[in-house]
């Protein structure tokens, strides 16, 4: 059957360009997988840290401490330092979201325990689901390559070895959806090297003993009230 023989060169050369770039990352209960895409830098989701600490666990299964440059726990990303080694970070595809059908290869190292590698196709576009805080992220696709749980912050990639997304949330079927690598994700990358985190505007209710309230009250010209 020389398609899939060639399928399973395909898989393979990929996993060979791009899996010394997938890392474990987790540190006690929390699990996951990233990507190297800079030097010393590894791009995973922000459900992977731990309060406690976050390890990265390298291709060659030594364990070495993170920091963390960035968190943007809306968007369910992070931006990790660690001492991976001299690994070639994956080169971004540059396209976007990859369209139905297109053919992918998903990578996952859950907890540093191994690379696992998958092929499949994109099943859906522009899917939502919600982040870590409830926030909904827009925008994502689809895929049907199946990974085990702790594959989340793992890559992506087309059959040329280009990163296409970044696995976030595994379906209940196994699927999973992935934040595509366009520009977006670029730009949010850059910031979190620099340490900028996003200030969403949010709405709730500040509680404060009377005679503070009086004091406020006073202070926008507003009438006494007990």
């Amino acid at each position: 059957m020389p398609v899939i023989a060639d399928i399973g060169r395909s898989i393979a050369t990929v996993a060979e360009a791009v899996g010394p770039a997938v890392v474990g990352v987790g540190h006690r209960w929390a699990v996951g997988s990233g990507v190297v895409v800079g030097e010393g830098m590894v791009l995973t989701n922000a459900h992977n840290l731990s309060r406690s600490g976050v390890g990265v666990v390298t291709p060659s299964g030594d364990l070495v401490d993170a920091e963390v440059l960035g968190a943007d726990i809306d968007s369910d990303l992070a931006l990790l330092r660690a001492d991976v080694g001299e690994h070639t970070p994956v080169p971004w595809s540059g396209n976007g979201s990859p369209g139905l059908g297109t053919p992918v290869v998903a990578l996952g190292n859950p907890g540093g325990r191994g690379l696992r590698v998958t092929l499949g196709f994109v099943s859906g576009e522009d899917r939502t689901f919600r982040g870590p805080r409830g926030s909904r992220i827009r925008g994502s696709f689809e895929h049907t390559a199946p990974l085990l749980p702790g594959s989340s912050g793992g890559p992506v990639v087309d059959l040329d070895g280009r990163l296409a997304g970044i696995n976030t949330h595994r379906l209940g079927s196994g699927f999973y959806l992935a934040i595509p690598a366009g520009e977006a994700l670029r730009d949010k990358v850059d910031a979190l090297a620099r340490g900028e985190v996003p200030q969403r505007r949010r709405l709730g209710v500040g509680l404060a003993p009377s005679h503070v309230a009086r004091r406020l009250r006073r202070a926008v010209g507003l009438d006494e009230r007990d």
